[in-house]
């Protein structure tokens, strides 16, 4: 079966992904081109399903040509440092790829995760180089803190969802002392939102939106204190109730929603370096993903768009009217 599904394989891999990256980049100018991005796009599907890549964990002994890789496209959160790639490769810490026999030294696609004896809903606490290696063994939880694509080329093609429930399967066969399985996410579209929020129902929400272009919310207690009861039931409403289409408007959320993960917890100021205060103030959201019930969420969102969310999250939503002229 495997001899046959690789029969059907693309002849060069690397050219049909690279060639499809310069057509999506080309369509705004050619959209006659559309139909033949679109059976490109519908031949490298058929691939992967038909020859499932191969899961790897990348660790410090991988190859320069693949750690450099992980540098440059990391997408979520910036490798500052080699100090800072080598602490992501500890023993505490996780790195894993797809990758495909015709791109051997490519990864396709590559998450990055945190063994912890607790949630994490400060992705600080992950991201600092100078932080203890603890024994993997006593870690009850795996955080996921970042996912990303290495080819524009293959958009669309689903291979972040096939990592996740790979690596959750290894994840639970090597340490079975893990319980939780979840993430410290970022909001990425969330800023954007609320500037056009505030654009459209001015009020308070100008207010805020001007503390936050400024530093002073985060040295002043009380000023923050105001910002966080404002921000927080707003990220909470955005996060389920702005929509594109039947689908969370939130990238991140329909990526994890729509793998059977459960949105559990809203995080105040869970990642305060810069790309995370301008892409959602600071905040960050836990999916939790449950091997018991992935299957089924996923079935129910893909028929009916139907989001899994934590009471608390719901409760909190409802307080984001308050806070809208």
């Amino acid at each position: 079966m495997a001899a046959n599904a690789s029969s059907h394989a693309p002849r060069d891999l690397s050219n049909l992904v690279r060639a499809r990256a310069g057509l999506l980049h080309a369509l705004a100018h050619h959209p006659s081109w559309t139909a033949i991005e679109a059976r490109i796009a519908d031949r490298l599907r058929t691939h992967f399903a038909d020859v499932p890549p191969e899961l790897r964990r990348i660790d410090a002994s991988a190859s320069d040509a693949i750690l450099n890789q992980i540098i440059h496209y990391e997408a979520v959160h910036e490798i500052r440092s080699l100090r800072d790639l080598w602490r992501r490769l500890e023993s505490d810490r996780r790195c894993y790829g797809l990758f495909s026999e015709s791109m051997p030294d490519e990864p396709l696609v590559f998450t990055e995760v945190a063994l912890t004896p607790r949630v994490v809903t400060d992705v600080g606490l992950i991201l600092d180089a100078d932080s203890p290696v603890v024994d993997p063994g006593a870690c009850t939880c795996a955080m996921f803190y970042s996912i990303s694509s290495c080819h524009e080329g293959l958009r669309g093609v689903p291979l972040g969802g096939v990592l996740i429930r790979r690596v959750l399967d290894r994840l639970q066969r090597e340490w079975p002392r893990l319980r939780t399985f979840a993430t410290v996410s970022p909001v990425p579209g969330f800023r954007p939102w609320l500037n056009h929020l505030a654009r459209t129902q001015g009020g308070e929400l100008s207010q805020i939106m001007s503390w936050l272009d400024e530093s002073t919310w985060l040295r002043d207690p009380e000023l923050g204190a105001r910002v966080e009861s404002a921000l927080l039931p707003l990220c909470a409403s955005y996060l389920i109730h702005a929509k594109r289409g039947a689908e969370p408007l939130d990238a991140v959320a329909r990526f994890h929603l729509g793998n059977g993960a459960r949105l559990e917890r809203i995080n105040w100021l869970g990642d305060r370096s810069a790309a995370g205060l301008a892409r959602s103030a600071g905040i960050t959201a836990n999916y939790v993903y449950d091997p018991s019930q992935m299957d089924s969420n996923h079935d129910v969102y893909s028929r009916t768009r139907t989001m899994f969310v934590a009471p608390r999250v719901t409760v909190l939503a409802h307080g984001a009217a308050a806070h809208v002229a």
